[in-house]
C-alpha cells in the first residue's frame, strides 16, 4: 500500500510531477518489486493516467464511497488485464503476481497497486486511506494505527510542524 500512496503523492507534489520521465518511472518501479521490468516511453503517460484513477479511488475510500471505489477498481483491474497468479522465482518463495509478465510496466504497476486497494476495500478497511490533516500538505497515506487515529502523512514533519506552531501560539498568547 505504501507504493500506491507514493504513486498518488507523486502527482500531488507542490514541486511538480515526481515521475516526469521514463528514468523516474523506472526508478520508482525498481523500488516496488518491478526491478528488471523494462519500461517504455508510453508507460510514462499511461502511468500518469492510472495514477489519476488511483487517486480518485483513494478519494472515494476516504469519503466512504465504497460502491464507487469498487466500480472504479473493477474497471481499472479489467483494463490492466489483472490476472493473479502464484509465482516463485529468483530465490523468492511463493508470492502473487497480479498481471502477466508480458504486460506493459504501467499496467503491471497499476494492477498491483489497485489490488492493494481492493484488499483494503474487501476487508472493510477502505476508511484507512486518508489525506494528511496538515493545511500545507495534500499527501495521501494508509492509516495502519491500531485505533485508526493517525492524522498526518508523517508525524515527524507535518504533525510536528503543527504541534510546534500551536505551542508557539500558546506561548505568545500567554506572554
Amino acid at each position: 500500500m505504501t507504493g500506491c500512496a507514493e504513486l498518488i503523492n507523486s502527482g500531488r507534489s507542490s514541486d511538480g510531477d515526481q515521475l516526469p520521465d521514463l528514468p523516474a518511472v523506472q526508478a520508482f518501479a525498481d523500488r516496488y518489486a518491478f526491478y528488471g521490468v523494462p519500461g517504455t516511453p508510453d508507460d510514462v503517460a499511461r502511468l500518469h493516467r492510472y495514477r489519476a484513477r488511483l487517486d480518485q479511488i483513494a478519494a472515494d475510500c476516504e469519503e466512504h464511497a465504497v460502491d464507487a471505489a469498487i466500480e472504479k477498481l473493477n474497471a481499472l483491474l479489467a483494463q490492466t488485464g489483472a490476472s493473479p497468479q502464484i509465482a516463485a522465482h529468483d530465490g523468492r518463495g511463493p508470492h502473487l503476481h497480479v498481471s502477466r509478465p508480458e504486460s506493459p510496466l504501467a499496467d503491471r504497476m497499476a494492477a498491483h497497486f489497485a489490488m492493494g486497494l481492493a484488499w483494503l476495500v474487501v476487508a472493510g478497511q477502505a476508511g484507512r486511506i486518508r489525506s494528511c490533516d496538515s493545511p500545507t500538505c495534500n499527501s495521501v497515506f494508509v492509516d495502519l494505527s491500531r485505533n485508526r487515529s493517525r492524522r498526518y502523512c508523517d508525524s515527524r514533519t507535518c504533525g510536528n510542524r503543527l504541534h510546534v506552531a500551536a505551542y508557539r501560539a500558546r506561548k505568545l498568547a500567554a506572554g
